[in-house]
């Protein structure tokens, strides 16, 4: 039986590890993608002690870091959490491959992408239509690409993207942009940046790859030709593996200010929990007090070590 298990291997579940790896506790990490959102970020500016890095580059960094203690922890890459349950003194973890026991559990699960659910996004997935702009922005040279969405994510991969692409569509339900001024002059400013206000998008249209976006607009159907569409419409988290600990109405796990559940035994870090800032520098500091929280508890409980 392990003393703890970390669910997710992004900024709030690494930070956990290098605390629990320090202390010699017998923990593993369970991770889909190492890095989890923080992966996605063109540029990262206000994480202190580094300059201007790509969020690719930032979780190098962090697992370069993380490798240090490699051999302090089991870590199962891509073998998904399907439930958590209580069982007499701790935890039961079931995965598609096996069933692991722990004493404690830090949920650091993320978000993910949320979708439009329209017609042909599905179908057109990675022949057009995307959720990451950070990955695919060189592809899109001289090409005509969308944004789908108006706030924050929308106009950052926006930005990103009029530097390779020869047009960039922002379209967005709302009449006008809503996030940071500045990126919104940013945007405005910006001579191959168009912005489409008031645009539902309807379906997806092309073959074997993304020709059209249907969309309407005051009444009225229209199109847009492009060659991608990048969808930043927002996140969803992802805490549906546990249904025992509390939430609130959006799915995020509700905790106390040392990251504890409602559940004794269980803690949640990062972008998964109600936090009202989703940021890399937060989920790092979310994880690390989590984490001290878990050592803590499980050094009053002599009979877990």
């Amino acid at each position: 039986m392990y003393d703890v298990v970390i669910i997710g291997g992004g900024p709030a579940g690494m930070a956990a590890a290098v605390y629990f790896a320090r202390q010699k506790l017998s923990f593993a990490m369970f991770s889909g993608q190492m890095g989890g959102q923080a992966i996605w970020s063109s540029d990262v500016e206000n994480y202190l002690g580094i300059h201007n890095v790509s969020g690719v580059k930032l979780v190098q960094k962090f697992q370069e870091h993380l490798e240090d203690y490699r051999k302090c922890m089991d870590l199962f890459e891509q073998e998904p959490v399907l439930s958590i349950e209580k069982i007499h003194g701790g935890f039961e973890i079931k995965t598609a491959v096996r069933t692991y026991k722990t004493m404690t559990v830090l949920l650091a699960t993320g978000t993910e992408h949320r979708k439009l659910h329209v017609p042909g996004e599905d179908r057109l997935f990675g022949n057009g239509v995307t959720y990451c702009a950070t990955c695919e922005a060189p592809l899109a040279k001289e090409k005509a690409v969308a944004v789908i969405g108006g706030g924050n994510s929308a106009m950052d991969a926006a930005l990103l993207l009029a530097k390779y692409a020869q047009s960039v569509s922002i379209m967005t339900l709302n009449e006008q942009l809503i996030g940071d001024e500045v990126m919104i002059q940013h945007c405005e400013k910006s001579p191959n940046i168009h912005i489409v206000t008031s645009a539902t998008t309807k379906r997806f249209e092309g073959e074997s790859k993304l020709s059209k976006i249907v969309y309407e607009s005051q009444g009225e159907e229209k199109s847009l030709d492009v060659d991608y569409a990048f969808i930043e419409i927002g996140l969803v988290p992802q805490s549906g593996m546990v249904d025992f600990v509390g939430k609130n109405k959006m799915g995020e796990f509700l905790v106390d200010k040392t990251g504890k559940t409602n559940v004794d035994g269980i803690w949640a870090a990062g972008d998964v929990t109600e936090t009202p800032v989703k940021q890399i520098a937060v989920a790092v500091g979310d994880g690390s007090r989590a984490a001290i929280d878990i050592i803590r508890y499980l050094q009053s409980h002599p009979s877990h070590l």
